[in-house]
């Protein structure tokens, strides 16, 4: 849907874009026309990242799904019933 380095230069803009007008929202007064136009401008860059990390998600190659050991889980810490009580030492 969206390649490497469409996917990566969008992330960046969206997220330049999310920051500056955060950041111009924070020194604008509340009453004037200014600040309605910047939460609007962050409210559509929240939603241009939000798309872009949506379609970079649905773009990614999927997991494998986990294997299965057939052979069985072996319990190391107990005695093997084949060797008995003996404890095996190395020799060096």
């Amino acid at each position: 849907m969206i390649g490497g380095e469409v996917a990566r230069a969008a992330l960046r803009l969206a997220s330049l874009l999310v920051l500056l007008s955060g950041v111009t929202v924070l020194f604008q007064d509340r009453s004037s026309a200014e600040f309605v136009v910047g939460i609007m401008a962050l409210v559509v860059s929240v939603l241009f990242l939000a798309l872009v990390l949506m379609l970079m998600r649905l773009s990614s190659p999927r997991l494998p799904p986990p294997q299965r050991d057939n052979i069985g889980s072996k319990d190391y810490n107990e005695p093997d019933p084949q060797q008995g009580d003996r404890i095996r030492r190395r020799s060096t």
